[in-house]
C-alpha cells in the first residue's frame, strides 16, 4: 500500500526563488528515484511557508531516498533556505467508499 509523506518547512526571507531553483535541479531525480509515485509543492497564501505532497510506494522507499539526499548533500543544501528544520509526517492512505 502507497504512503503520503509530507514534508513542511517555513522559507527564509527572501529565499523562495532559490528554493524553486534548487528544486527545478533535484526533481527530475526524485522522479526516477525507486518507490516514488508523485510529488506536488505547495506555498501558504501571504506567508513563507512551503508543503510538499509526496506519493510513495512505501515508508521504507522515502527513508531511502531521504537518507540518500541526506549522504549527497541535497538536504543541507536545501536545509539552507529553509528558516528552520522542516517537519516530515508520514499518511495511510485510507479506502474509505460512501455516498455523497
Amino acid at each position: 500500500m502507497s504512503v503520503i509523506v509530507i514534508l513542511e518547512a517555513d522559507v527564509k526571507k527572501g529565499k523562495k526563488e532559490e528554493l524553486h531553483k534548487l528544486l527545478s535541479q533535484y526533481l527530475p531525480e526524485t522522479r526516477k528515484y525507486k518507490g516514488f509515485i508523485d510529488i506536488s509543492i505547495h506555498t501558504e497564501q501571504k506567508k513563507s511557508h512551503v508543503l510538499f505532497y509526496e506519493k510513495w510506494e512505501s515508508v521504507e522507499d522515502y527513508e531511502t531516498y531521504l537518507q540518500w539526499r541526506t549522504e549527497t548533500g541535497v538536504m543541507n543544501i536545501l536545509g539552507a533556505t529553509f528558516s528552520s528544520p522542516p517537519l516530515i509526517r508520514y499518511f495511510n492512505i485510507e479506502d474509505v467508499q460512501g455516498d455523497i
